[in-house]
């Protein structure tokens, strides 16, 4: 056997897949619709004609244009309709494949009845297709809302709001002045052929019922048209006011929902650009404490760019040693199958005994299956490394973040702190081994064979679950069999007077971050008898108040005498630097270096110096023979090629960069950046600060004031802050940023996105030059050959008619991956950031490429200097109208069959999941080889990316917009559109996508505002049309009809400037009405909670009073401000001075078990119920099949406060000191060869984590596994 190139890692093939399944859906769509429009769409851009070049002059005048749409120009009904056919055919068929296959694969159509956390559950929809029409009908909107989420809810929302507004302008609009352009107008054929469609003079087909058949002696017709306009203006403008009143009300009943504000997003702001002597905790707390309750928490951000870096080499290398690893295991079992089998031939000959038959070898196939499931889902397994540091449920990570903050809280010295770890004190996280079972797979289901439920589905690898779950019991050669040493929670529990003293009387803000600097002394910052409120710094000298420097007279930048100095912040550390920086001055050139936009301080320390992570001594070579030596060679094992230069941005080149053993080599690195990771998490003050920090307040309320605030007396400082921050959702890469270097970003990403947008065109009119294969082979003599033969000749049509579906497929797909490019680049904090931008300009982009490109194509010449000279052209208004109204019309016919053609095409795939039925049936049989491949494929559903999706439906219904009254024919095609794409996305999102990030639902009012796009060139277009219209005798006789709609058109802009100057100020931040009412529903919604989970009896319910209301400040009854938003943990309120705790030393905790176990019953109460709730679910699962089975992971609402506040300690602290030590899975096989490399590894170095539990290879060598990998931990999933 050759030696196995392992170069891609499976973190790449991850990616790969992910990108494939959308590059999948995207051309599948593009060959259909290409198919279906006998390639319209793909045309859409660029005129093919003949004749030469006009001057843009003649295309401002001249009303013959050559573009992509004119081949629609006056087609015959018949003609429409026959085209529309063959769609609607192909709809037809996709749709009765969906539903004949839905209730079959309900891993494609409906994972979302099993495959999310419980929150997220929609029940099966009935099996009937009436019964699933009407739930999808009466679906209520807040079950979408709190299924799917705001984003969800207001796409869905938009495309019933456009069927609003085009339904009654389909029942007026149309009726009215279809018969006026049509009876007694110029044309009356409405079917025609093809070839008297294209004769110019007299409208045909369908024209004859647009604007242009009306007759020059009937011009007084056109005053219908101007009502009509008008009307649609004011009906438009009224629904958006109105949908834009609903939007706030929703947005604002959803952050003020109980369940929100129990997030740490709902009252965390980032702050952004902080000059550097406010840049400490002291100073940040005593700045912002001015604001309602206080603060909770601050994060200062530090650059760890280059720990962040090894996190992610870790994250490949550590993928690539599983790949291996598993392709050694697979390749040593199939050679010893092989050997067997001719052993087992050779035998059998010699006993003169024919071969097995079919029945024999099924029996056995079914046996090494049987003990390949028992082997999956068995407790047993060998692992090594494994430094019990993931908390593998909620419970657990409650119970890791408490272990840490009472460590801390009683330990002072750092020293005793290492010994206790040098000792090698090892222990299971958890005291129940089933938190690392079923729990943790998150609701995967499959099947475990064919015909259980009568469905059609494929495990991917996974083994079904039986009924009564079994424990983990210890591995081999792990820690866990350690006796755990026996504790009095008593003992260890701080109940001393002094420190709850010392707890009740310091603020009731005063946690800070153990993520980022040290913490700050509460002691420090109590005041007598619990007052709470701002706090000020000491005076001590009050010189000090005035700036005593006098300016000379020259000095014009300076204030006069006896100013007020500037502010200086409060705390030690602000006052040491404010002491530094008068005593240290950096040399010019070193401060001019920094200043600059992509340089950064260097690090004043030396570098660290690393421990070895591995023995150096060790050789394989010196052991007994390996288990895998038995049945391969050594050539036969992984091998990969380093990159040139050994820099990790090249490539590697066969036969000259060096061959490695992919083994031995991930082994050496892994190890060491698994220890030097480590190392970094300890010590994260070796990094500097960043400008950026993250403030939690303890008031929602607060939160928002902050954001709308004058922070500093500075511009651009301490700006801009952003609330409703998932902690999952930051770009830490950019949190460094200055607003400089931020302008300077941005303004290199405007001028790259505008000439992106307009330069497009050219390979985009490229593809549209492909599909004319006649025309290329006449301008191209090196073609002719293609003419020569008739077979030859029809291959080439038939590759010209797919190749540019295919070219223009992937062109459009990079536009949204190259926009997210640059809004990072641009200095986005945050992914929804990144989303707002993709819509803007993604947006723009479809308007110019899909709708003016089309309509005007001479104008978008297929050169640069022609495109320079056309726009030069456009000196006047007067150009601009004539340049609209010459050609927007004629395109009408071409976006009949565009619109239709798309909803059937986009409805239908978005119901049969082509995409999805592609990667899971056949890319996942192919790169899906490991367990957790299989494992990432069962548990990752799809999800959309808002950025890229609302501007292709914002763009249609702007088209439709535009010729509602030019060509009334349209309100239907817009009302069949957006019917059919409400259907299909309402069930995909219902049943098949998962939302895990979204924007609060800031994309809708975004949306509605680029919908007045398409009011405005309507009015634009109409008023030139307007100024052109011209009588028998030759007179302009619409002029003041023109006129009129240049009016109305101002009054929009003006109506849609109002309209955002008033309720923009609503569209993010909450206002301050909604406080009191929403305080009240946190008590409501705390005591069901209560209830529910069994913390109180209906008879212990506690009167209501003023003293234990939200908000009121008691300042004798300090615990009486344990609000909901986030009740402060138990008597453990002391900073905490260690980072990367969360992440490190979780398991090592245990001695400090009983101290946090005391702490409360309700925990234990609180947990016991989710057990049962998961217990619940995995019997509902079992209506669907016997091999489905379900698991859920805790939301932050089946939380006690307690366990809320301990988890939200950790939420926005950077990713790279969050996290772990990844555990290399691979399969466990009959042969010992997996435990021979496990022991092999563990002998190599104690720093990899590698295990074969839960995994196994079936009788074709396939990997199949039982159970979630040993790194999965459900505190990864919760939203914060």
């Amino acid at each position: 056997m050759s030696s196995t190139e392992t170069d891609a890692s499976a973190s790449a093939t991850d990616t790969a897949s992910g990108t494939a399944s959308s590059l999948a859906s995207s051309i599948a769509s593009s060959l259909i619709s290409s198919a279906l429009s006998a390639s319209e769409t793909l045309s859409a851009s660029a005129t093919t004609s003949d004749e030469p070049t006009r001057t843009s002059s003649e295309i401002a005048i001249t009303p013959s244009q050559s573009s992509a749409a004119d081949k629609d120009k006056g087609i015959g009904i018949v003609s429409f309709l026959t085209a529309v056919a063959v769609a609607l055919a192909v709809f037809a068929i996709q749709v009765l494949l969906f539903l004949l296959l839905r209730n079959k694969l309900a891993r494609i159509f409906k994972p979302k009845t099993y495959l999310v956390p419980e929150r997220e559950r929609t029940d099966p929809p009935p099996t009937g297709i009436l019964g699933m029409l009407k739930t999808l009908w009466h679906y209520g909107d807040r079950e979408v809302i709190e299924k799917c989420g705001l984003d969800a809810y207001f796409f869905l929302r938009y495309l019933k709001t456009l069927l609003i507004i085009f339904i009654p302008i389909c029942g007026i609009v149309m009726p009215i002045l279809i018969p006026m352009n049509y009876v007694g107008g110029r044309g009356q054929k409405v079917d025609v052929k093809d070839d008297d469609a294209k004769s110019e003079g007299t409208p045909t087909g369908l024209d004859t019922l647009a604007w242009g058949n009306v007759s020059p002696k009937q011009t007084s017709r056109y005053a219908a048209h101007l009502l009509m306009a008008i009307l649609v203006v004011i009906w438009v403008c009224g629904v958006f006011f109105f949908e834009l009143r609903v939007y706030i009300k929703v947005r604002h009943d959803y952050l003020t929902s109980a369940e929100h504000r129990l997030r740490a997003s709902a009252t965390t702001v980032l702050v952004n650009s902080i000059p550097a002597k406010w840049l400490s905790e002291e100073a940040l707390m005593g700045l912002f404490d001015v604001f309602p309750g206080g603060i909770r928490n601050v994060w200062l951000n530090r650059d760890l760019s280059t720990l962040l870096d090894k996190v992610k080499d870790r994250d490949k290398i550590h993928l690539k040693l599983e790949s291996a690893e598993t392709d050694l295991i697979k390749n040593a079992k199939k050679a010893q199958l092989k050997q067997k089998k001719a052993a087992e031939k050779k035998e059998r000959k010699e006993m003169k005994l024919g071969a097995l038959s079919k029945q024999e070898r099924a029996e056995r196939k079914a046996q090494e299956d049987a003990e390949a499931q028992r082997m999956a889902m068995s407790a047993e397994g060998t692992t090594a490394g494994d430094k019990h540091e993931v908390p593998h449920t909620v419970d657990a990570g409650v119970r890791e973040s408490q272990y840490e903050t009472f460590d801390h809280a009683s330990n002072d010295n750092p020293e005793d702190e290492d010994k206790g770890r040098s000792k090698g004190f090892k222990v299971p996280l958890l005291g129940d081994p089933l938190g690392k079972v079923g729990h943790g797979i998150l609701g995967i289901v499959s099947k475990a064979g064919n015909n259980v439920d009568d469905t059609l589905e494929t495990t991917n690898g996974f083994i079904g679950m039986n009924q009564q779950n079994e424990p983990r019991a210890p591995s081999r050669n792990s820690d866990r069999h350690r006796v755990r040493p026996s504790v009095d929670g008593e003992d260890l529990s701080p109940t001393s007077d002094s420190l709850r003293a010392q707890n009740n009387n310091s603020r009731n803000t005063a946690r800070l971050s153990a993520e980022s600097t040290a913490a700050i002394n509460p002691k420090q910052m109590s005041k007598p008898g619990g007052h709470q409120g701002n706090t000020v710094r000491k005076l001590e000298n009050e010189a000090d108040i005035y700036l005593k420097e006098d300016a000379k007279w020259w000095q014009f930048w300076k204030p006069p005498p006896g100013a007020y100095a500037s502010p200086v912040p409060q705390g030690a550390a602000a006052a040491a630097y404010m002491e530094r920086k008068s005593n240290e001055s950096k040399p010019l050139w070193q401060r001019i270096k920094y200043a600059l936009p992509f340089m950064k301080a260097e690090m004043e320390d030396e570098p660290f110096e690393y421990p070895i992570a591995y023995d150096p001594e060790y050789k394989e070579d010196q052991e007994e023979p390996a288990e895998w030596e038995k049945y391969l060679k050594k050539k036969d094992r992984p091998t990969h090629r380093l990159p040139l230069f050994g820099k990790k941005w090249l490539f590697a080149v066969p036969f000259v960069t060096t061959k490695v053993d992919t083994i031995y080599w991930c082994r050496e690195q892994l190890a060491r950046l698994n220890l030097e990771i480590e190392e970094d998490q300890k010590h994260p003050e070796r990094f500097p600060l960043m400008n950026s920090a993250f403030i939690q307040f303890n008031h929602q309320v607060a939160a928002h004031m902050a954001c709308q605030s004058v922070i500093h007396h500075v511009p651009k400082q301490m700006a801009p802050r952003i609330n409703e921050v998932s902690p999952k959702d930051v770009v830490w890469d950019n949190m460094a940023f200055s607003w400089w270097q931020e302008w300077l970003r941005s303004g290199i990403v405007f001028v790259t996105v505008v000439a992106m947008i307009f330069l497009w065109a050219i390979p985009v009119a490229w593809t549209a030059a492909l599909s004319q294969l006649d025309q290329l082979i006449r301008n191209n003599d090196w073609l002719s050959f293609l003419k020569h033969n008739d077979t030859v000749h029809n291959i080439a049509k038939a590759v010209a008619g797919v190749l540019p579906a295919v070219v223009l497929g992937l062109l459009l797909f990079l536009i949204p991956i190259i926009l997210n490019f640059l809004a990072g680049f641009k200095g986005a904090k945050t992914g929804s950031q990144k989303t707002e931008f993709v819509q803007v300009f993604y947006f723009v982009f479809l308007f110019i490429q899909v709708f003016l490109i089309v309509s005007i194509a001479s104008f978008f010449a297929a050169s640069i200097d022609e495109l320079v000279n056309n726009v030069k052209q456009l000196d006047n208004v007067t150009a601009v109208l004539n340049l609209l109204a010459y050609n927007l019309p004629t395109a009408a016919n071409y976006f009949f069959s565009y619109m239709i053609l798309q909803a059937m095409s986009t409805s239908s795939a978005t119901l049969l999941q082509l995409g999805a039925l592609f990667m899971w049936y056949i890319i996942a049989r192919i790169l899906d080889s490991t367990a957790r491949n299989k494992w990432s494929r069962n548990t990752k559903l799809n999800q959309i990316k808002w950025g890229s999706f609302f501007p292709i439906y914002t763009n249609f219904a702007c088209i439709a917009l535009i010729y509602c009254v030019v060509a009334p024919l349209i309100s239907i095609f817009a009302i069949i559109t957006f019917g059919l794409l409400w259907f299909a996305q309402r069930y995909a999102m219902l049943y098949v996508t998962r939302f895990e990030h979204d924007t609060g639902g800031v994309l809708y009012p975004r949306a509605i505002n680029q919908t007045f796009t398409g009011i405005y060139f309507m009015e634009l277009c109409m008023a030139g049309l307007f100024f052109i219209v011209k009588d028998e005798h030759g007179n302009n006789t619409c002029t003041p009809h023109g006129t009129i709609m240049i009016v109305v058109f101002i009054l929009t802009i003006v109506y849609q400037v109002l309209l955002n100057f008033s309720f923009a100020p609503l569209f993010r931040f909450l206002p301050i009405t909604f406080e009191d009412e929403a305080v009240l529903r946190d008590e409501a919604f705390q005591r069901a909670q209560d209830r529910r989970l069994g913390l109180i009896d209906d008879g212990e319910l506690p009167e209501e009073d003023d003293d234990t209301m939200y908000g009121q400040e008691k300042v004798q009854q300090p615990d009486a401000n344990r609000d909901i938003e986030l009740r402060r943990f138990g008597t453990l309120r002391r900073p905490v001075k260690q980072v990367g705790t969360w992440a490190r030393d979780g398991g090592q905790q245990l001695r400090k078990i009983a101290a946090v176990n005391k702490a409360k019953d309700k925990n234990k109460r609180a947990s016991a119920y989710r057990r049962q709730q998961r217990q619940k679910d995995i019997e509902a699962q079992r209506a669907i099949g016997e091999a489905l089975f379900g698991g859920i992971h805790d939301e932050i609402e089946d939380l006690t406060p307690d366990e809320r506040d301990a988890l939200t300690r950790h939420a926005f602290q950077h990713e790279a000191l969050r996290a772990r030590r990844p555990t290399v899975w691979i399969p466990r096989d009959d042969l010992g060869i997996s435990d021979d490399e496990i022991r092999r590894t563990q002998g190599y170095s104690e720093h990899i984590w590698i295990s074969n539990e839960g995994t196994a290879l079936d009788s074709k060598v396939r990997v199949v596994y039982g159970r979630a990998p040993p790194d999965f931990s459900e505190v990864d999933l919760i939203n914060l």
